[in-house]
């Protein structure tokens, strides 16, 4: 029996390929967002930290070398944290840009599978159909030769 060959394998096997290409550009970008997001957190916490502490060093007998040096260490944090939301925000746009990309890559790769799977079934049935075509044929000898025979 024959076995089913897609003529446009080539097609599908390089639209995996960009729908592959796009899934690792979304997973860098998503890994980025994620990295970003964990030194925010980060930030967030030592700030928070930060001003427990200076909050704490107004108790009592005050150094003022000492919160000055909290409150400049403070603003520095933010400074970072700040640039890294503007990072979060700027890779949002690519982000969602990459998103399409794989979105549209995905729908083209799934035209040719599904065109694939109606071609097989296509294929499938015509097959059937010779084989009882075959086996029709086989019976009409066999009947004629039994029709000679006697």
């Amino acid at each position: 029996m024959a076995s089913f060959r897609f003529k446009l394998q080539a097609l599908l096997d390089l639209r995996l390929r960009e729908e592959t290409t796009c899934r690792i550009e979304f997973s860098k970008l998503m890994g980025q967002k994620s990295d970003i997001e964990q030194r925010l957190i980060a930030h967030q916490q030592t700030i928070q930290a930060g001003k427990d502490s200076m909050r704490e060093g107004m108790v009592g007998k005050v150094d003022a070398l000492a919160l000055r040096l909290q409150s400049h260490a403070a603003l520095g944090l933010m400074r970072e944290a700040q640039a890294a939301a503007i990072a979060l925000a700027g890779l949002a746009k690519r982000i969602e840009t990459s998103r399409s990309k794989l979105d549209v890559a995905r729908s083209r790769r799934r035209a040719v599978e599904v065109l694939r799977e109606r071609r097989y079934e296509e294929w499938k049935l015509q097959q059937e159909r010779r084989e009882v075509s075959d086996q029709d044929e086989l019976a009409t000898f066999s009947a004629f030769r039994r029709d000679s025979d006697s």
